[in-house]
């Protein structure tokens, strides 16, 4: 993907990034450590919320694994669209050649619901005499999937498929990229190299697979000139694709006869209606997951076709028909920007909206409107028959709250004014930017995950408007609509690789658009690219000295905490490992700094759970040593530009309060509290006496410790 012209921004002075507090202050906003913490966790969870909504309507994945993220060996993720293949590596290295397994779990999937067809069978057969073949066919038909059941039958492993990455000149891959018995699939580039010399690439590309004992399957496009090594891609049965996924997802869902409810099912009218409405396998195979989801559920078939995202669609255009009175339309998008915000402030943010939109009509005629009488307007009149609700909140001074009762409506709705009513695009625009500058942060960010969805159909004239501006800025404030607004757009698969890639350019932009960087990989964006994140960070804390080390630190913090479930003792491990790394960083004393602050981060959080199971694991025991006596040192040194965590000795508390009931900790305790530096017995000693002397910790294991800091 070829990168977009940006004028760098300016390098501003570290005063206007993040203040450096005196040392009285900092101490005093450490102590309100865990209360930021938890306040950092209930926003999350509320941008979790909002972002679930406005893209419930997106397709996540594509033509059955296309469309998914694979992670390379080497670091980085591959998106692949349809047909188009990004590498996303979020560092500077520029290799020939790269090589991104694909996971065996995945592979298994593809050998269970790949619909057969000519085509496929075809490829299979001359798989076991040709070392490279050309599959042909239209975008979004299915050709990655049908390429990866043909490897995997030929190589008999699951293990052992990947794709290759040949960057701009495919020419360059040699023997020592490939491995033996290994299938790969490949995107043909659309540049001079491939369409004006293909038969000298695919000649290359054949020695070399010869060579190495693997199999390359090449996707093109129906552009591609025609070859002998071409198999000419039939698009699936839909019914097939819809059949085969929705067998899988109910057996994954633990239904005791996959088989027979997916076969009354399909033959069900109504989704054989719905798919006869269809054009691609990617489509077939999302009917097929939301139905499996919802018959997992208990809905019936009707119930689950009345809430697709299609049917939302059209329930949205009626809604927003002009029939329906202006200020109702200025009503619906601003409740489903700020869906569960305020009545209150819903109610002014419509009369603000409607008026803008009101401005802009009346610009864009040339007739005279006649002069209308003013009417007295209630809420219940915008309410009526919308799908959104006024509720009390429940709280005590908390009044009301507008949301819809089917919260996904709220993408939808966005989705069909930007896409089919035109002319109040202006107005909108005006409207988000003028919301994004509200006092309340959390309104702040609605507007900027709204603007991040509208960047999603052009995200060139989005970032001119918008995201430039804010990383430009010399308010944090700003700064940070740009983040949510990328994090956001980034939902969208086919826009997450120029999300990545925009993100890529800025962290080596300066510390205003790094700052923007390093708030954006502290999200769900982060959490899902953990290790292109770290890097990203450590590398911005090694440039950017003491100004940008406490945003690393929450970006770090913020990965943890958004790590989905099914990922967490991996990740906890990952970023353990990191932290270490950075504490013992020769190049630059301000990745230590980040990791002292990230550290303590995690140990106040709500999430510190993880790192005290991982005390039980001796691999990263050690590590665990290394960061305790990490974040104690930088508790008591006086050291210019230190981290300052003397809340790390409450916490120290809190893991010695496990020692009797933990093995894991007491054992990480142990050699935290043997023979420490010298800087630290001191005041190791001293907090040991006023603990015992509180009863914080028992008197008699108080003494044992003692005895261990001083080496008897």
């Amino acid at each position: 993907m070829m990168a977009e012209p940006e004028a760098p921004s300016p390098d501003p002075e570290p005063s206007e990034e993040e203040p450096r507090p005196s040392r009285v202050a900092e101490q005093n906003t450490q102590r309100d450590l865990r209360e930021e913490l938890s306040e950092q966790r209930k926003r999350s969870r509320i941008s979790a919320q909002n972002l679930d909504a406005l893209y419930a309507d997106a397709v996540i994945g594509g033509d059955d694994i296309a469309g998914a993220s694979h992670r390379a060996t080497d670091g980085g993720t591959v998106n692949a669209p349809g047909r188009d293949q990004y590498f996303i590596g979020w560092s500077q290295d520029d290799k020939a050649v790269r090589t991104i397994g694909v996971p065996a779990r995945t592979v298994g999937i593809v050998r269970r619901c790949h619909a057969p067809t000519e085509s496929s069978g075809t490829l299979s057969r001359r798989l076991h005499h040709e070392h490279v073949l050309l599959l042909r066919g239209e975008p979004h038909s299915g050709q990655p999937t049908a390429a990866l059941a043909a490897l995997a039958r030929w190589t008999g492993d699951d293990e052992r498929l990947a794709w290759l990455h040949l960057g701009r000149d495919p020419l360059r891959l040699v023997t020592a990229d490939l491995r033996d018995a290994t299938g790969y699939l490949l995107t043909a580039g659309d540049d001079a190299t491939w369409s004006g010399h293909a038969d000298q690439v695919l000649g290359h590309l054949c020695r070399v697979a010869e060579r190495a004992g693997a199999r390359i399957v090449v996707l093109t496009g129906p552009e591609f000139p025609e070859h002998d090594w071409t198999v000419q891609h039939d698009p699936p049965p839909l019914d097939n694709v819809f059949a085969n996924w929705l067998v899988h997802e109910l057996y994954e869902g633990g239904e005791a006869h996959p088989q027979e409810r997916a076969g009354k099912t399909a033959a069900d009218e109504l989704v054989r209606e719905k798919l006869g409405g269809y054009r691609r396998p990617r489509e077939a195979r999302a009917l097929a997951l939301q139905v499996a989801a919802g018959l997992l559920h208990g809905r019936s078939v009707g119930e689950i076709i009345e809430a697709l995202p299609e049917q939302r669609r059209l329930r949205a255009r009626t809604l927003l028909a002009k029939e329906t009175p202006r200020r109702a339309r200025s009503f619906l998008i601003a409740g489903s920007v700020l869906s569960g915000s305020a009545a209150t402030v819903v109610a002014t943010q419509t009369l603000r909206l409607a008026t803008l939109i009101e401005e802009e009509l009346a610009r864009q005629t040339t007739v005279e409107q006649p002069r209308r009488h003013h009417l007295w307007e209630w809420l219940s009149d915008w309410t009526e028959d919308t799908g959104i609700s006024v509720k009390e909140t429940g709280r005590g001074g908390d009044g009301q709250v507008v949301e819809f009762d089917e919260p996904p409506m709220a993408g939808s709705i966005l989705r069909v004014v930007w896409e089919e009513q035109p002319t109040i695009h202006e107005p909108l625009l005006a409207w988000l930017h003028q919301l994004s500058e509200d006092e309340q942060s959390d309104t702040r960010m609605k507007a900027a995950e709204a603007i991040g969805l509208l960047a999603t159909y052009d995200f060139r004239a989005i970032r001119d408007r918008f995201l430039e501006e804010w990383r430009d800025s010399d308010k944090f404030e700003r700064r940070e609509l740009a983040a949510w607004a990328l994090a956001s757009a980034a939902r969208d698969p086919q826009v997450e690789p120029r999300v990545l890639e925009c993100l890529d350019r800025w962290a080596r932009n300066g510390r205003r658009a790094q700052s923007v960087v390093i708030r954006a990989c502290g999200s769900w964006l982060g959490a899902r690219h953990v290790g292109e994140a770290l890097r990203v960070l450590r590398d911005i804390a090694r440039t950017s000295g003491y100004v940008l080390a406490g945003s690393v630190a929450r970006a770090v913090s913020q990965i943890h905490q958004d790590t989905e479930n099914a990922e967490v003792p991996e990740t906890t491990r990952r970023i353990i490992s990191t932290l270490v790394e950075w504490s013992a960083d020769r190049e630059s004393k301000w990745p230590g700094r980040a990791a002292a602050l990230a550290f303590v981060r995690l140990l106040a959080s709500p999430d510190a759970v993880r790192v005290i199971d991982l005390a039980a694991d001796p691999d990263a025991a050690d590590d665990l040593v290394a960061l305790w006596r990490h974040i104690l040192h930088y508790g008591v040194t006086r050291a210019e530009g230190a981290a300052l965590t003397p809340e790390a000795w409450d916490l120290l508390s809190d893991w010695l309060g496990r020692w009797e009931a933990d093995a894991g900790v007491r054992r990480v305790l142990f050699e935290v509290l043997t023979r420490p530096p010298d800087e630290l017995r001191m005041s190791l000693s001293f907090h040991l006496r006023l603990w015992s002397r509180i009863g914080k910790v028992d008197a008699e294991v108080a003494a044992r410790l003692a005895a261990l800091i001083e080496g008897s």
